[in-house]
Order: structure tokens, then sequence, then C-alpha cells
């Protein structure tokens, strides 16, 4: 990819957002519903309708227990959705997330930190998706996501202490654009993204090509196949991954199985990746507890390694503001060289 078309993707990323925002009132005015224009005095009340925001506020620390290390992040941001419309449905959605973060003591930092003790403006969700022109069938989205790949595609895991397998990729979400849609057999997603995950950054190139198709997010068994190919920007400089899913899902009351399977190489070097996780919620869905099982095996020069973990989570909703969670994270084994890691982690998050 060419340094000058992702410097203008910079730009129509940054650019999009800013003047749909701006200009929401006076584009929209002739598509908006009459009676609806009436009821509005001025530019504020177009925000309100059809909108939802929250100030989410967390605190996370972990315990490295076999190194007997203690660290913490600390989280303040905002979470916006607004859904613009016009007599004819809607048009696009907007969600903006940032999210101010601060690192005490923390272990391998993602590169866009100094240190383990740094703060950052981080960027979660911040795009426009467009859904008017097709009834959902073909949307355009522009700004920051999720790369779609595997299970975290239809389980948003943002903020919370279960993930699943962004960190074999090395990076979760980006900025870039993506065609996207909601068919009656089938959900998609192919995007075409920055590499270098929370800033957009040009230093060597970085770029993903990445997408996921699969059955419809709404059965009991969800199915999808996905890929990903690119140049990953890290502290060193960018790396070469390349990877080929599936996962599935299935719901049986409050019961959940899901599973992934990945495989690929990175700068040349094999890997594949599974990953299962039992699940259960109370009726009340209050109460969620997961088991998560990881194989990962990894070429090494001549030889190939296995790397093994299982997590243990539990994540109580204590009312519809505040929720407590915590996992236990064990590595049965790891690579040639190095410690099995074993950390206790909890996160106290308030949502108002």
């Amino acid at each position: 990819m060419s340094c000058l078309s992702f410097k203008t993707l910079h730009y129509l990323v940054h650019w999009t957002i800013t003047m749909f925002v701006m200009a929401h009132a006076p584009v929209f005015a002739g598509a908006a519903d009459v009676d609806n224009q009436a009821n509005q005095q001025h530019t504020a009340f177009h925000w309100l309708d059809n909108s939802r925001w929250a100030l989410d506020l967390s605190t996370r620390f972990t315990q490295d227990t076999n190194a007997d290390h203690l660290s913490s992040q600390h989280v303040i941001g905002v979470d916006f959705h607004k859904v613009f419309t016009g007599k004819n449905g809607d048009i696009a959605t907007l969600v903006f997330q940032p999210y101010w973060m601060r690192l005490n003591a923390v272990k391998k930092p993602a590169y866009f930190f100094d240190d383990g003790d740094d703060s950052e403006i981080t960027w979660r969700i911040a795009n426009i998706n467009f859904t008017g022109l097709t009834r959902n069938a073909l949307n355009f989205r522009i700004g920051h996501f999720e790369v779609p790949f595997g299970l975290e595609q239809n389980i948003d895991t943002n903020g919370t202490l279960r993930q699943y397998t962004f960190s074999d990729r090395g990076i979760k979400a980006d900025w870039g654009v993506s065609v996207n849609g909601i068919l009656a057999q089938l959900d998609y997603e192919v995007a075409l993204t920055r590499g270098s995950g929370n800033n957009i950054s040009d230093r060597d190139n970085p770029y993903v090509f990445a997408g996921r198709i699969g059955t419809p997010s709404r059965g009991n068994t969800v199915v999808g196949l996905s890929w990903f190919d690119g140049e990953v920007l890290t502290a060193p400089g960018t790396v070469a991954r390349k990877r080929i899913g599936i996962d599935i899902v299935h719901y049986y009351r409050q019961w959940e199985i899901l599973a992934e399977l990945s495989g690929g190489e990175n700068s040349g070097l094999g890997q594949g990746n599974a990953l299962l996780e039992l699940s259960w919620r109370n009726p009340m869905e209050s109460l969620h507890t997961y088991l998560q099982l990881r194989h990962m095996k990894q070429e090494h020069a001549s030889t190939w390694q296995d790397h093994s973990s299982v997590s243990l989570g539990v994540q109580w909703k204590v009312n519809r503001f505040v929720d407590a969670s915590t996992e236990w994270f064990n590595e049965l084994d790891t690579v040639a060289g190095q410690q099995t890691a074993s950390k206790l982690v909890a996160q106290l998050r308030v949502r108002i």
C-alpha cells in the first residue's frame, strides 16, 4: 500500500467524521421528518433525538502472583451513540468513544505509551456507519472500529476483562474504512485499515486488510470465516501477519459455547491458535461466569513450540450503573526460556 494512499485515508477518516457532525443539521434538514423539526428548537435537540450517552469510569488492578508485582490502570471516557434518521428511515449511526487511560507499573504496555507509567488518550470506537443506502445490505463505515475477525466481531469485549484472540494478531481496533452488511442468510464486513491501532501513523507504512463472513449473529448457532493480512505496527517496527480463521458460537438456554481456530504466519514463521470457552449467565443476566482454554503453536527456526493457558472469570452487574469483575489467568506451559505467568485481575466499572 502506498504512503500516499494512507495519508489520503488519514484525512478522509478525520474530515468525514468532523464534517458529518458539524454539517448534520443543514444536510439533513430537508430529509428530516416535518413533525420532528417542529419540536426541535435548535441544533442541540438533534443530538438528543435517537441518541444515548454515558460517562464510563473503571479501575483495574493486576497481581502477577509469580513475580509478586501489582499494576493498575484507570480509565475515564465518554460513550456516545447517535442514529441519524430521515423520513425514509435511518441514514447513519455514529459511535464516539474517546477514553483517557492512566497506567501504573504496567508491564509490556501498548507501543503508543511511553512506558508502563504513562497516560494517553485512547480510542475504542469512533466511526460513522452509513446505513441508509440499501437498508443495511451494503453499508459504508469510516473511522476507528474493531478489525473484523473471529469471535470479537459479534461480541463486545471493550472495557472488560473477557477477551479473545486479538493479541495474536497484534491489533484490535484500527482507523480505516469498511463495507459491511446484514443479509437474510449472512452478515459480513470487509475492511482496509491503517495497521497502527490507536493512532494513525505512517511509520514503516503499516496496513491491514481483513474481513469476516458469517451466518446471522441473531441465530442460536453462529459460524464465521475470517481472514487477516497486513503489516501491523509495533514498537520496533511492523510485523507481517497473515491469518485464516473459523469461529463458532452456540447458545443453549443460559449457556454459551464458543470456539475459534486460526492459522497463518508471522514474518514467514508458522502460527496456529485455538480458543474454547464455556460460559453461563443467571436468568437475570446479572451474573456471568466463563472458562477459557487457549492453545498456541509457534514456529521457531526449525522447531515448533506450544503455549497453553486457562482463564476463569466472573462478572457481576451490581445494578445498571455498576459492575465488578475478576479473572484468574494461568499459563500451563510456554515457549522455551520463558517463565509461566499467573495473574489475578479485578476491575470495578461505573457507567452513568
